[in-house]
């Protein structure tokens, strides 16, 4: 039977369903560290929230080891994890400025968003619209701007040359662009200029 440092990710996986607990520790201990400094790009730095993401993240992974599907790679997949984490945790600390700003300045109170659900709605709104692009150009967006790959290393990936993977991507900012700009309102407004370090690819 092979040492548990010698298993592929895929084999790990099997193991923790098995409720194979070093399997687990040996996953964390192999990724902890790439994770950690991709929530610290996405963070500007900000290494508290990035040991706080990567230990939820590795959490949910154990508390849902029974349903976990990996499509692609393991390590893609926690990086989706950490990035909706991170989301999440700005989208509150976005919420909890919106207040302060609300309580220092009562006129502007209409213009605050008053919960965390539409701070929510937005980033599903963002998310659907990555999702109307198609299957080749969303998976090359994805790997470019949620995996933080280069174009060189997606073209390697997917086999395609890097002049395809960069019309890709043009043409994806470009319907982006088009479909936030045409779903704009008040509160989008708003929120768009709080997370333009997160968004700015967008624009």
């Amino acid at each position: 039977m092979h040492k548990i440092g010698q298993l592929s990710d895929q084999q790990l996986m099997e193991e923790i369903i098995s409720d194979n607990f070093k399997a687990f520790t040996e996953l964390y201990n192999r990724y902890k560290h790439t994770l950690f400094q991709f929530v610290i790009r996405l963070s500007h730095g900000d290494y508290s929230m990035a040991e706080d993401i990567v230990q939820e993240t590795f959490i949910i992974i154990w508390e849902n080891r029974k349903k976990i599907v990996v499509e692609f790679s393991f390590q893609g997949y926690l990086k989706k994890i950490s990035r909706n984490l991170f989301l999440k945790e700005t989208a509150k600390r976005i919420q909890e400025q919106l207040m302060i700003s609300q309580i220092e300045n009562v006129r502007e109170t209409e213009n605050c968003v008053e919960n965390e659900v539409e701070l929510n709605l937005l980033l599903e709104e963002v998310e659907r619209i990555i999702s109307l692009l198609p299957p080749a150009r969303q998976r090359v967006y994805r790997l470019k701007h949620i995996e933080h790959l280069s174009q060189k290393e997606i073209a390697s990936q997917l086999g395609i040359s890097e002049n395809t993977v960069e019309s890709h991507l043009k043409q994806s900012t470009k319907f982006l662009t088009q479909k936030l700009k045409a779903n704009r309102n008040d509160l989008l407004n708003g929120i768009v200029l709080l997370l333009y370090p997160i968004f700015s690819f967008l624009y």
